[in-house]
């Protein structure tokens, strides 16, 4: 058979088939998840009241890879990028439901990536064959790692999946890579479709750790494929980075955070940003769509350095440095009056 043509159609179509089936789905396979015990029981430091189902994340990957079948086909470096997705999948199931050890998950996603890259996704600004397996499965690594942390308020993931591929589907569109910009638009779709169940006006299914992956990996799959080109290498570089740049904002607080106070980088915790704002007073949903407010500049931002001269390209890209490095530190100085008022109170008692 001929190869499938991506076309303008087939990017709306795209975006349309993911939201289509995601939301047509995730009810099903809500009841799927009650009748098989795939289910958060509230416990400890959890905020949700009643068991809520995990089977999110399978309803996210049919939608995503229903739209990529009926919209643009799969090549061979889709099909490696789906079968590192999948081990994922699997993997992230295994850890809702029984539990995983963080180093085990650490080596399938270095699997993962692995396998996209044998298959033909590759950092391509550098040459070397080793040293470009080294970056492109370290970098789809870090971004999978940065989502499934992020995935820790209602609705915020999946909001920034929808909201970072959102962007990157528009620039791949203006750039004219229609096959990169329809993957994106099956991912957008696919979570615009989720949200309404996961978000507001409560959540009535969770995506679990088999939805942060796969969305953070398949993520990661697009800022390699994707066209950035610009005047200036290190702008080039920024701009994934910027559409991205809230995971690894809060990634890197987060290990900060840790590193600071004695704890393994792998010991979960209250101290991701989204907390921290929850801590100063912000009801959660208002934190969630602070945080979907950040992401949309940071995506603004990327636009003005791909579209715009060098001179203005670089001040947005120092700007939006500057800001989230501002307000990192505030965060980071919050956490630790976090820290004090809570071993007062154990003192007290």
């Amino acid at each position: 058979m001929p190869e499938h043509i991506v076309t303008n159609w087939d990017i709306g179509g795209a975006f349309l088939i993911g939201f289509i089936v995601a939301y047509g789905f995730t009810p099903f396979i809500r009841e799927v998840a009650f009748k098989t015990g795939m289910l958060d029981h509230p416990a400890g430091k959890k905020s949700h009241a009643h068991p809520t189902p995990l089977l999110g994340g399978v309803a996210i990957f049919i939608a995503i890879l229903t739209a990529v079948v009926f919209s643009m086909g799969l090549d061979r470096g889709m099909i490696g990028i789906f079968i590192g997705a999948s081990m994922l999948l699997l993997t992230g199931l295994v850890d809702d439901k029984l539990g995983m050890m963080p180093q085990l998950k650490l080596c399938v996603q270095i699997l993962a990536g692995f396998t996209a890259f044998k298959f033909g996704l590759a950092v391509t600004t550098i040459e070397d064959y080793y040293l470009s397996m080294f970056f492109t499965v370290f970098w789809i690594v870090g971004i999978t790692n940065a989502f499934n942390l992020l995935d820790n308020l209602n609705g915020l993931s999946g909001g920034i999946a929808a909201i970072s591929a959102f962007f990157f589907c528009a620039i791949t569109f203006m750039n004219g890579d229609y096959q990169t910009a329809a993957l994106s638009a099956c991912i957008a779709g696919a979570c615009a479709g989720f949200l309404p169940y996961n978000f507001f006006p409560r959540a009535r299914i969770f995506m679990g750790d088999s939805g942060s992956l796969v969305l953070g990996f398949l993520l990661a799959c697009i800022a390699i494929m994707g066209s950035w080109e610009t005047d200036k290498i290190s702008l080039s570089l920024s701009i994934p980075i910027a559409i991205l740049g809230y995971p690894i904002f809060d990634t890197t607080l987060v290990t900060l955070i840790r590193l600071r106070e004695g704890r393994s980088i792998f010991q979960g915790g209250k101290d991701h940003s989204s907390h921290i704002l929850a801590f100063v007073g912000l009801k959660k949903k208002r934190a969630v769509l602070l945080i979907f407010g950040i992401c949309l500049l940071l995506g603004v931002a990327a636009l003005i350095i791909k579209y715009s001269p060098s001179g203005p390209g670089f001040t947005a890209l120092a700007s939006a440095f500057a800001a989230m490095t501002a307000f990192g530190a505030r965060l980071f100085y919050l956490r630790s009056k976090m820290v004090k008022i809570k071993h007062a109170k154990k003192r007290k008692n």
